[in-house]
């Protein structure tokens, strides 16, 4: 029987490869160091899939076409499309069987979302990618959330949508990995870029380290809104939270990067229950 054996959450900002050494040396290899421990503890878990959840910024979606959830159901995928985040091109298998079925069971219990045989890897995947699975020899599924146009999915769609990962990998023979990507603070491009909302951060982290993380999914949008709208991309966290089945979260890391004009942080999920 398969299940969820490794449940994470990391920001992916590009500058972390694009424009690693406008930060610090001290500040670039202490987020090094917990991205590569967030690696590290996956690759133990010896996954056989890993479900990458990332906002997707306008390199497959537009206004045109923005569904809340698209699933990658391809065979394979390469990128980076962005050829500036200082990432050779690749490709990764890509677990096509599992992917469908993700899809297939969704549609029978009431979430609805688009799939897609043609999803290009972009920062929100490849940058987390470098750390995750640097050889990229896990089969991938991503899976692209609307955090760019509103209206946004709920915070408790997002949770739920997560908690559906978790029964389908559950009903699989898979063991299953899922990693949330992006946030924290940010506003990029905005008059305000690099304006890091440290307090909302560490808060947003406390509450997964406690023994009520569930309590993010009731945190209203002008909370959210406050921290930058690339705060919105908390939900890619949230949706791992329900992966997790709303376990508490151990915080990896946490720097606010003014140079990389994000507040970058990771955490790891208890799953030994999961």
């Amino acid at each position: 029987m398969g299940g969820i054996v490794f449940a994470a959450a990391m920001s992916h900002a590009p500058h972390i490869t694009g424009y690693a050494n406008h930060a610090g040396k001290e500040v670039k290899d202490r987020v090094y160091a917990g991205m590569t421990e967030i690696g590290d503890q996956l690759r133990q878990a010896r996954p056989d899939v890993l479900v990458v959840v990332s906002s997707d910024h306008f390199h497959n979606l537009f206004v045109d076409r923005m569904p809340a959830f698209c699933v990658g159901v391809a065979q394979s995928y390469s990128g980076p499309i962005e050829k500036w985040i200082n990432v050779d091109s690749f490709s990764i298998p890509g677990a096509e069987a599992f992917s469908r079925a993700l899809v297939e069971q969704a549609y029978e219990i009431g979430f609805d979302p688009a799939f897609a045989e043609n999803v290009i890897l972009e920062h929100g995947v490849v940058v987390p990618l470098q750390f995750l699975a640097p050889e990229y020899d896990i089969p991938l599924v991503p899976i692209l959330q609307n955090c760019m146009v509103p209206p946004l999915p709920t915070l408790s769609r997002c949770y739920g949508f997560g908690q559906f990962i978790r029964r389908a990998a559950q009903a699989s023979d898979l063991r299953v990995a899922v990693v949330g990507t992006g946030g924290l603070s940010h506003s990029p491009g905005a008059p305000e870029a690099g304006d890091i909302d440290r307090e909302f951060d560490l808060e947003f982290l406390a509450a997964l380290a406690s023994e009520r993380p569930v309590q993010v999914v009731d945190w209203g949008s002008e909370k959210i809104d406050a921290a930058g709208f690339g705060a919105w991309e908390i939900r890619q966290w949230v949706t791992a939270l329900g992966a997790a089945n709303g376990a508490q979260a151990q915080t990896v890391y946490y720097e606010s990067v003014a140079e990389w004009e994000t507040g970058c942080g990771g955490v790891v999920f208890e799953t030994s229950t999961s």
